[in-house]
């Protein structure tokens, strides 16, 4: 009977519904997924920038006001699954309504944790170069994640001067190798999870110089194991969203936390992703880690040295992506080793005008692509998106399952079900668009002739992220 069908449906919530990348879109609302008329974008305090005018300022802070205390963060996680738990075999659809998020000031949501692997004795591997990009002043003051390190106090003592004028850090000493350390703040709803490790690295054994890196990821996915039979806080109030037809749905939650593990070994890439076993005699820039940005290794460093030998504007447009330009007053301080101080000329506030990278869903930017007649081409959706929104197209992000299902040489029965994305830079002119691709722009900060912004809409679906 059409009941007893209604019991046993499950309802997957992938990686593509509850995760977002860490470049988005961020200047919408909320609960918006339309594009049609400009928004107001609410003035800045002048206070809040450098002296740049290029990154977000606040005063110096000394270390112990940004070190989370770890009684506090384990009250809150006791009180959150004493009150706001829900198991799977206890679910009904009905209960997400009445689920109410926790308000204890040490909740965090959306925010960049990293696990840094080092003691006191570890070099300082420049960590303001790391914050700077996600604190850039072509972003909104809201759309900053908050940024969590996960290491040793000692070890990071000897970097706080270089970071404590940025807004948003906080310090959690103890191991990142410890899943308990990770769950206390709050993993499973973090943006991106960013596994960095400065020891082990005069092993000689190269299986080993990434043990500690390696590890850690291993732990997360086992936090995603373990989480899997929960509905976490990002799943409730994320923008993607579903429908749910029948009251007796169930919820099977993979709850992929969005890892970027750091190598220095490129063949030590086949321990990221285990399920990537036919990828192991292939080159580290052509594995499924490397181009769904789940690892990164030394060697990407050294290919980018090369090419700036030989190209000296390579240098300029990678630091237009990461922090939307190059200014003579940043390159002084940088280069003298000094730090950032407060802005005290409006005037310089110009500078926040610039460009940043973006992802957007291709629907947002071509409304009709589901009715076109013609199919549309990377081509076509270059020159609509330049001509419309005076943004660049950098890149698709798509989804694998997509891609593999388009590939005439493979059993259409053995595709996976699809939930990770990989980034295709550039594809050919006459490369076909999906629905469900993601695009990577380049876009001014504010939107080009108030055309580009969101509007809000009904929604009648749950929303996940």
């Amino acid at each position: 009977t059409e009941k007893e069908k209604s019991k046993s449906t499950i309802l997957r919530l992938l990686e593509g519904d509850v995760r977002r990348p860490l470049l988005n879109s961020l200047f919408e609302q909320p609960d918006s997924i339309s594009l049609t008329q400009s928004e107001q974008i609410p003035e800045e305090n002048l206070s809040n920038f450098d002296s740049t005018g290029m990154f977000y300022f606040t005063p110096p802070r000394p270390i112990e006001e940004a070190v989370l205390h770890m009684e506090s963060l384990r009250e809150r996680r006791l009180a959150f699954r004493r009150q706001n738990t829900i198991r799977k075999d206890k679910y009904q659809s009905d209960q997400l309504r009445g689920f109410v998020l926790p308000t204890h000031p040490v909740h965090f949501q959306d925010h960049v944790i990293v696990c840094l692997h080092a003691d006191k004795s570890s070099p300082t591997i420049g960590l303001r170069n790391f914050v700077m990009p996600l604190r850039a002043s072509s972003f909104h003051r809201h759309e900053l994640p908050t940024i969590i390190f996960v290491t040793d106090l000692d070890y990071i003592k000897h970097e706080w001067d270089m970071i404590s004028t940025f807004p948003d850090i906080y310090i959690l000493n103890g191991s990142p190798s410890n899943p308990y350390n990770l769950q206390l703040i709050c993993i499973q709803d973090c943006r991106q999870c960013v596994i960095i490790s400065t020891l082990d690295r005069e092993n000689q054994d190269t299986y080993l110089v990434d043990k500690s890196s390696v590890l850690c990821t291993l732990n997360i996915r086992q936090i995603e194991m373990k989480s899997a039979g929960f509905v976490s806080i990002m799943n409730l109030t994320g923008q993607n969203s579903f429908d749910i037809n029948t009251n007796q749905a169930m919820v099977l939650l993979q709850n992929k936390i969005r890892t970027l593990t750091t190598l220095t070994v490129d063949s030590n890439v086949q321990y990221v992703e285990q399920g990537d076993t036919d990828e192991v005699e292939l080159e580290f820039f052509l594995t499924t880690p490397f181009a769904s940005g789940s690892a990164f290794a030394d060697s990407v460093l050294d290919c980018i040295l090369s090419c700036a030998y030989y190209n000296d504007n390579a240098v300029n447009l990678l630091r237009n992506i990461l922090t939307g330009g190059v200014d003579l007053q940043l390159e002084e301080i940088l280069a003298e080793g000094g730090g950032f101080t407060q802005c005290e000329s409006v005037d310089i506030l110009k500078k926040r005008n610039r460009a940043r990278v973006a992802i957007l869903e291709i629907r947002e930017l071509i409304p009709d692509i589901d009715s076109r007649t013609n199919p549309v081409t990377f081509n076509v959706l270059f020159c609509e998106v330049i001509q419309r929104f005076h943004m660049i197209v950098m890149g698709i992000y798509r989804l694998l399952d997509i891609l593999i299902r388009n590939d005439p040489t493979v059993d259409v029965n053995k595709i996976p079900g699809g939930h990770k994305r990989i980034v295709i830079c550039y594809p050919p002119y006459n490369y076909h668009m999906d629905p469900s691709d993601m695009v990577y722009v380049m876009q001014q900060s504010r939107p080009y002739n108030g055309h580009y912004s969101r509007q809000n809409s009904s929604i009648t679906a749950i929303q996940t992220r």
